[in-house]
């Protein structure tokens, strides 16, 4: 299994994509073809798992997917096949044709208009590695993650070790001008580690997201983590039942702040069904949250000159100094809305909060009782209502200082519009991309949440 290189996948695609145009265009006219978008994608993946010291699993393969999309007028109609053949894909074609008519109207879901395509040179953001890693590197690499959690005292066993790459080329074209080649490699790695003492068994683990191998964590220390985090939710307790201040590190941070992009997602701001609906620009966090989206990073985890749409990505601001700056919408979401479409046809990018001025220990250091938050299990986030419930585990705090008792189980609950409302930042935003955060966000305090315990 060898993946094809940038230029390889060009060849094959741009062929097959220009002829099925063609194809709309000469047999589409009788049934009202107007325009015609065609999507062809490969996708090579290598996965492996170890299981004490040994390959326990390693599966590869390479998959072609072509997706059309046929507009006839204000109707339009998709269909996927997971073939390159022409045949194949005419004849596909030649049956959604016949029966585009019956489509329901949808003019939001337009291709973009010709005018607004950009056409310009695209960076080059150097999402795709040309190292090519061996089989034997990639296995090394998680065996050592393996070894190296299982060498952390305290540590039983491991739940699951496993490292993947996948190689992807996609070829987007249009009728109204789109013409976009992307190439970008990713790789992964986690490990899930069980730790164990006299009073019973823990779960934790860690990983590692990077578009360059040599970007990836390094293995040992990967391996380190996820058996101290595993290590340390030993003995964890419930706290007792309470209103206490809170702070979050880097990881729970990150799943909270995602709550903003749920709360901000243009169909949920279409729908009505978010309480920000009416808020732009109005203060809706804290002064000292700006929240920024970056696609031009090189090496980024979701970086992208321009999106599938065609509208060149550029950097904006969802929220500055706590006020909403930009809902976070699609073309389609967009042309509903009645807002200028921002580029995010794929959804955010490389997403962060920009960080405080304090330190994490200033920002705990005033706090008599609180927790300290590692992580969320599961739970419920309603941004029809703000309601905030989630399950959590990490460390109390007393007199300033994180301690050692380790806390499991309880549930954090609030409403978003106060706990917004409520937020101090540290200084720790991780760096970009060189972190496994396509959301990095700093440790962050807020003062008042209800903690349902014991």
């Amino acid at each position: 299994m060898v993946a094809s290189k940038p230029k390889e996948f060009e060849r094959a695609a741009r062929p097959v994509a220009e002829a099925l145009i063609k194809h709309a265009k000469e047999e589409g006219a009788k049934y009202g073809i107007t325009d015609v978008k065609v999507v062809i994608s490969e996708n090579t993946e290598r996965e492996a798992e170890i299981e004490r010291g040994h390959v326990a699993r390693a599966v590869g393969g390479t998959t072609h997917k072509v997706t059309v999309t046929l507009y006839a007028g204000d109707r339009n109609i998709s269909f996927t096949k997971n073939t390159l053949g022409m045949t194949a894909l005419k004849n596909a074609m030649d049956e959604n044709m016949k029966v585009i008519h019956l489509a329901p109207e949808n003019p939001s879901a337009a291709l973009l208009e010709k005018e607004k395509v950009y056409t310009g040179p695209q960076s080059d953001l150097n999402l795709y590695d040309i190292t090519e890693p061996s089989n034997e590197t990639l296995i090394n690499y998680a065996k050592e993650v393996e070894a190296a959690a299982m060498a952390v005292k305290g540590t039983k066993a491991t739940r699951s070790v496993s490292m993947s790459k996948k190689n992807t080329h996609v070829l987007i074209m249009a009728t109204n001008g789109v013409d976009i080649q992307e190439s970008r490699t990713l790789y992964q790695a986690s490990a899930s580690v069980v730790a164990e003492d006299e009073k019973g068994m823990q779960i934790d683990g860690e990983y590692s997201v990077s578009r360059h191998f040599c970007d990836m964590a390094g293995a040992k220390d990967l391996g380190r983590r996820a058996g101290l985090n595993a290590v340390g939710k030993l003995g964890a307790n419930l706290p007792d039942t309470g209103e206490y201040p809170i702070v979050l590190d880097n990881d729970a941070a990150e799943s909270f702040f995602n709550s903003v992009f749920q709360a901000i997602d243009g169909t949920a701001i279409h729908q009505g069904a978010s309480f920000l609906k009416d808020k732009l620009e109005q203060q809706i966090m804290s002064a000292e949250v700006t929240i920024t989206d970056n696609p031009n990073l090189h090496r980024g985890i979701a970086s992208r000159a321009v999106d599938t749409a065609g509208i060149k990505s550029e950097e904006i601001t969802f929220v500055e100094n706590g006020v909403l700056k930009s809902f976070n919408s699609n073309l389609a979401e967009s042309r509903k809305l009645g807002i200028e479409p921002i580029g995010r046809e794929n959804g955010r990018t490389n997403t962060r909060v920009q960080p405080g001025i304090e330190t994490p220990d200033e920002l705990i250091s005033d706090i008599k009782e609180g927790i300290y938050i590692q992580g969320f299990q599961g739970g419920t986030v309603n941004v029809n209502n703000g309601t905030y419930s989630r399950q959590a585990y990490g460390k109390m705090i007393r007199n300033g200082k994180i301690t050692d008792e380790s806390v499991d189980g309880f549930i954090v609950s609030g409403n978003l519009k106060d706990m917004f409302m409520d937020i101090s930042l540290a200084d720790d935003t991780p760096a970009q991309p060189k972190s496994k955060h396509s959301l990095a966000a700093p440790t962050t305090r807020i003062n008042r949440a209800t903690i349902a315990g014991k």
